[in-house]
């Protein structure tokens, strides 16, 4: 059965959506199509294309496989026709749908991010309204596995890993027609992007070869996962339409 969910949305919402479901013809054939329709999968549950959306639990989910164990990283999660060289793990789900499922849950990206990281002198600045708690769960000889992703990620500079809930909802943009995460393949970046969904607020966020990949929590190479972005809650804000 189709859920209303995307038609009863704000008319900011909706524009986007509309854009979003324009043809994109800079990307692969895959990213090049419109978005899947949203379709009711339970009581608060909505599909939309390979990704879970819980509007009760403001939560986020979709199918990911590990893609680096050890080594040198800038990601947390990449497209599987983005940068996995450099990343933890590989989606097949495009970034257009993971940063639309954000917007639909209401939340918003944060403003200032990447000027204020590159400014000669940058302030501290609360990003608790934007930030994303990110798990990452899988099974392993039948026993159910779970853990934040900023522990999967060590700064090499003192083998500690990432500042857990570190991570912020800056939201990527369209470049002459194209959006850049989607032409990237950029999801969650450890090493700012300014094209990525997500990016670490954390310390050497500006520095590209101290993280890399804590083996000892890593799942197995090539292990299918899911990850799961947990929202904010916020009681005060409007609820999601059925």
């Amino acid at each position: 059965m189709k859920s209303s969910f995307v038609g009863r949305q704000t008319s900011g919402i909706g524009l986007f959506l509309i854009l979003f479901c324009l043809p994109f013809t800079q990307y692969g054939e895959s990213n090049s199509t419109s978005l899947p329709e949203i379709t009711k999968a339970g009581d608060g549950l909505y599909r939309f294309g390979k990704v879970l959306i819980d509007r009760k639990a403001k939560t986020v989910s979709l199918p990911a496989v590990s893609n680096q164990v050890n080594g040198l990283i800038e990601y947390g999660v990449v497209h599987e026709s983005g940068k996995i060289h450099e990343s933890l793990f590989r989606t097949p789900v495009r970034p257009q749908i993971i940063h639309t499922s954000l917007l639909l849950l209401k939340l918003k990206p944060a403003k200032g991010f990447f000027e204020n990281l590159w400014a000669e002198k940058p302030r501290e600045i609360d990003y608790s309204s934007h930030r994303v708690s990110i798990t990452v769960s899988w099974e392993l000889n039948g026993t159910a596995q779970e853990r934040k992703i900023e522990q999967l990620a060590l700064n090499q500079k003192n083998d500690q890993p990432m500042t857990i809930d570190s991570l912020v909802f800056t939201g990527s943009k369209f470049i002459e027609g194209t959006f850049m995460a989607e032409s990237s393949g950029s999801i969650l970046a450890v090493y700012a992007d300014e094209d990525s969904i997500l990016n670490s607020s954390d310390h050497d966020n500006n520095n590209d070869d101290v993280w890399y990949a804590n083996k000892s929590k890593m799942p197995p190479l090539e292990c299918p996962v899911i990850i799961r972005f947990h929202l904010p809650r916020d009681e005060r804000s409007t609820k999601l339409k059925e």
